[in-house]
């Protein structure tokens, strides 16, 4: 569903998605925060997308090369080209 969503850039309904996910006990697993930062980034909410990558690593997932190239993409598609740049630079220190 969120996938779904987030390809038509419906970032409202992600996140309730996510929302439902929480209230339910479940938390995100990779997979949908890399989902969600896409969507994130279709719907132009690039700030968002960066506190997600935060979140993830805070909640003891760590992000993967689907994560940062998502977060990236969104930055360049929403002319943050210096905040992609660090990221990419970050990528690169770890290994991806």
């Amino acid at each position: 569903m969120m996938n779904i969503y987030g390809e038509q850039g419906s970032i409202d309904e992600v996140a309730g998605v996510l929302t439902e996910l929480r209230e339910c006990g479940l938390r995100p697993d990779m997979c949908s925060y890399n989902t969600l930062i896409k969507a994130y980034g279709i719907a132009g909410t690039v700030e968002d997308a960066v506190c997600l990558v935060k979140e993830m690593r805070q909640n003891g997932i760590e992000p993967d090369e689907i994560t940062y190239t998502n977060l990236i993409t969104a930055l360049q598609q929403n002319d943050k080209y210096l905040e992609a740049v660090k990221w990419s630079l970050w990528m690169k220190q770890r290994g991806l």
